[in-house]
């Protein structure tokens, strides 16, 4: 891999829910070059892969090369197919595994980043 640095940046990975997929390989790899490492998860999913963290399931998969585990600043729920919290159909909007989390919209991810 080509050496690059990140330290004191902070980085978005949209898609991540576990530790098999591309998203979780490039939070890995944001992580190991420094940056700080924040994901965007779909709100479904989000509790498993809560859980998944919580109970040191994919721990293994977790370990950064020089020492040290893949952690993430913030887990942030994340449906990208809707723009706004509007633009997702009633039946979302109210579905318990939706609404738990807050704004779950792109519009929703950016406000909370701001925070």
């Amino acid at each position: 891999m080509l050496p690059i640095d990140l330290t004191g940046k902070r980085a978005l990975v949209a898609g991540v829910a576990d530790d098999a997929g591309y998203g979780f390989a490039i939070a890995k790899a944001l992580a190991e070059a420094g940056a700080k490492v924040c994901v965007g998860t779909w709100p479904p999913a989000l509790n498993i892969f809560e859980n998944l963290l919580r109970r040191g399931k994919i721990d293994e998969s977790r370990k950064l090369a020089r020492g040290g585990m893949l952690e993430f600043e913030r887990i942030y729920p994340l449906d990208a197919a809707f723009d706004t919290l509007e633009d997702a159909p009633e039946d979302i909007r109210t579905n318990k595994r939706y609404t738990e989390r807050g704004d779950f919209s792109i519009a929703g991810l950016v406000e909370s980043l701001k925070k």
